[in-house]
């Protein structure tokens, strides 16, 4: 197991509280959800497997210690110093640089003339044209690994090659690193409309409490706070409601936002799901394996299938796409816990069975 420095061992304790406080709600009787606050919790062995949220902070934000991320060798860079991002006034905080071609820690990394790491599409969509439109954070984005391999990238030929020979399937890749389930819901009602998707996809995992913890200790922070956008609205009342303030010590600040944690998570895919009705698109969820450990969370996984489930979405869930691998293997190195060149192919292999079974996207059939 990788020893954890001190820093990383506070922010994971951190991390550890906001998953209890996320599991246990949603199985627990109040008192037992009081007991588990006082460190009963019956659920430790899975929370403790959750020790991410230090190690997301200082692989994506420029200003944290690097010790934090496993010790990663002279001259690697985070997301936040590379050059990739500039900062936002607005909830998204950054956003990535338009038409770059550059080499980030040894990897292609170019970003079309919107500034996603996708090809460009025309607007408006030509006849003709299938539109996949996808949102989601650093694993889908493809941290880590060259343009062409992370999995969107994989899925658009295959798609395309199995389809109506009069169609043209295109896949466009809107995720970015750092984006919490709040900051893609964010991005889909400022973003989706315009590209006239006939498909949407929204990446989720197990680690996504950890982001979105992350993302609003940033916001209370921020100096002016950001205006929160309207389809947000459930993130001004969580805020309320746990009067976190800029000026609580960072301890404080994050036990008031843990007690959020399960209805900022719940919140975000019903705030998807009217998205997509609202665009009249039907949208599914792509359920991750986490990259940092070969590890289950079974109480987690129950509350995203939930969430899915109560609000009528649809879900792949790829996430046993790491089955047959050690973390070795599925992850970028033991300071970049991202997926692999091999671990990308892994979940586009678990998504390429997951479409043959069911033969089919919405409104396009997929041929043998």
């Amino acid at each position: 197991m990788t020893r954890l420095s001190p820093a990383a061992r506070a922010d994971a304790s951190s991390f550890l509280a906001c998953a209890a406080f996320v599991a246990l709600a949603a199985f627990a009787p109040q008192n037992d959800w009081m007991r588990a606050a006082r460190g009963e919790a019956r659920l430790g062995r899975e929370i403790r497997s959750l020790e991410t949220r230090g190690y997301y902070e200082a692989l994506i934000d420029a200003n944290r210690d690097p010790a934090a991320a496993d010790s990663p060798p002279g001259g690697w860079v985070p997301f936040g110093a590379s050059g990739i991002v500039e900062p936002s006034p607005s909830y998204l905080r950054w956003r990535m640089r338009p038409n770059l071609d550059m080499t980030w820690n040894g990897v292609p990394f170019r970003t079309n003339s919107r500034g996603y790491r996708t090809p460009e599409v025309a607007a408006p969509k030509p006849d003709g044209v299938y539109r996949i439109v996808f949102f989601g954070s650093s694993n889908t984005m493809g941290h880590g690994v060259g343009d062409d391999e992370a999995y969107p990238r994989l899925m658009e030929p295959w798609l395309d090659r199995r389809t109506d020979p009069g169609v043209r399937v295109e896949l466009v890749n809107l995720s970015v690193s750092g984006d919490s389930p709040s900051r893609r819901l964010a991005r889909m009602a400022e973003e989706a409309a315009a590209y006239q998707p006939d498909w949407l996809l929204c990446d989720a995992s197990v680690l996504d409490p950890a982001l979105e913890e992350m993302h609003l200790e940033a916001v209370v922070r921020a100096e002016p706070r950001p205006e929160i956008p309207a389809v947000l609205d459930y993130v001004g009342r969580a805020l309320e409601r746990s009067e976190a303030s800029p000026a609580d010590p960072p301890a404080a600040l994050r036990k008031k936002l843990q007690r959020e944690a399960q209805s900022l998570l719940e919140e975000s895919y019903k705030g998807w799901a009217e998205q997509a009705r609202e665009l009249g698109v039907p949208l599914t969820v792509v359920v991750i394996p986490r990259a940092d450990a070969k590890l289950d969370n079974p109480a987690l996984d129950q509350i995203i299938h939930a969430a899915i489930r109560r609000e009528g979405l649809d879900a792949l869930d790829l996430g046993d796409a790491f089955a047959d691998l050690e973390p070795e293997e599925f992850r970028v190195s033991p300071w970049d816990k991202h997926p692999s060149a091999r671990g990308h192919r892994a979940i586009f292999e678990a998504f390429c069975a997951a479409m043959q079974a069911r033969g089919a996207l919405p409104g396009l059939d997929l041929e043998d």
